[in-house]
């Protein structure tokens, strides 16, 4: 059994879709440590004990429409995430969303300090930029959605310097890295010099490409939608 990674779990009001993740991910992990935050939606205190996770209600809601209403609640979400690493001393930390579904227990690590589903190109002018800060990485993009993975370290070592990243000017390099939380935390981990590799410990349902025979999380089941 693999216990070498948390998860961070942020949700809204779907509690069904919340049950359901939660319920085959503990069906293949069934004491790694859950951080479930309620991004001011429902109430999953009852949660805690069924599923055996941390749980936070936070006041405030980062996702109002499906994306980020600002750049305020950019670096909110990303403290949250730091909230996670925080509590925990596991290497990785799996980011959770309400359509990912856990396939198995056999979870292989990437090679690189984080891992997503695919390699979305950022605009020419964000990538140049990147390239200035950042000399390891090989794969420039972003596509970190639900069921992605990072090292704890690497993410706690990005924001004990957030007051040095430049995310308002480097939106006007590429304006999506305000919109949603994949392309937030490519751009800040591979900002800070740290590597991404599309991984082969996930798979997506909603791409059109075949699911890799080693995927241990997918994405985009949506059923309970």
């Amino acid at each position: 059994m693999d216990t070498n990674f948390a998860v961070h779990y942020q949700t809204w009001k779907n509690t069904e879709a919340v049950t359901h993740a939660l319920t085959e991910f503990r069906k293949h992990f069934p004491i790694n440590p859950i951080h479930l935050v309620s991004d001011n939606g429902a109430d999953y205190t009852d949660f805690v004990d069924t599923f055996n996770l941390s749980y936070t209600f936070k006041s405030s809601n980062v996702f109002p429409n499906g994306r980020f209403g600002g750049i305020s609640h950019c670096y909110e979400w990303l403290s949250r995430l730091n909230e996670t690493c925080t509590m925990y001393d596991t290497d990785w930390v799996v980011i959770f969303e309400d359509d990912v579904l856990t396939k198995s227990n056999n979870i292989i690590y990437p090679t690189s300090d984080s891992g997503g589903v695919s390699l979305n190109s950022w605009t020419f002018r964000l990538t140049n930029e990147l390239r200035k800060h950042n000399t390891k990485n090989q794969k420039w993009g972003y596509g970190m959605c639900g069921g992605s993975i990072f090292k704890r370290e690497v993410f706690l070592d990005c924001y004990s310097k957030i007051n040095k990243f430049p995310l308002e000017e480097l939106s006007k390099l590429d304006d999506r890295i305000l919109g949603w939380s994949d392309t937030l935390i490519n751009c800040l981990l591979q900002y800070f010099g740290y590597t991404y590799e599309v991984w082969g410990g996930m798979g997506d349902m909603t791409i059109g490409r075949q699911i890799p025979e080693t995927a241990c999380f997918i994405h985009g089941f949506k059923e309970f939608y």
